[in-house]
């Protein structure tokens, strides 16, 4: 079981990577927004962090399941801002309409890092 609450862990850190990592290089650029990679680390994020979840419930430890819903209110967040992005993208290919979805779904994944470390 650790094996896969390692893997599960390591997909997790690749999803965040592919999230935050565009991010934080295309914060100021004006076009040409990497925001199929965000779309992947969200769904990356979003099913590793509920295996994850689902790993730890199995096990004896105990969980703060309110800093989870939390947690997980702001990736669904994350998702759905970087779908939405996605989906604008392939529509319009129109990088002004796709930024503020790029920002939101950056900024508050760097928020539930956070939230994941100081909580």
């Amino acid at each position: 079981m650790e094996f896969v609450y390692s893997t599960l862990v390591v997909a997790h850190f690749i999803g965040l990577a592919a999230i935050v990592g565009p991010f934080l290089v295309q914060m100021r650029k004006n076009g040409d927004f990497a925001i199929a990679a965000v779309f992947g680390g969200a769904i990356t994020q979003l099913v590793s962090g509920l295996l994850l979840v689902g790993v730890a419930e199995m096990g004896d430890g105990d969980l703060n399941h309110i800093k989870i819903g939390v947690k997980l209110v702001i990736a669904l967040l994350v998702f759905v801002a970087a779908l939405l992005g996605w989906l604008r993208a392939r529509k319009s290919g129109n990088d002004r309409s796709i930024k503020k979805f790029f920002h939101a779904a950056g900024g508050l994944a760097l928020i539930n890092v956070v939230l994941a470390v100081f909580w």
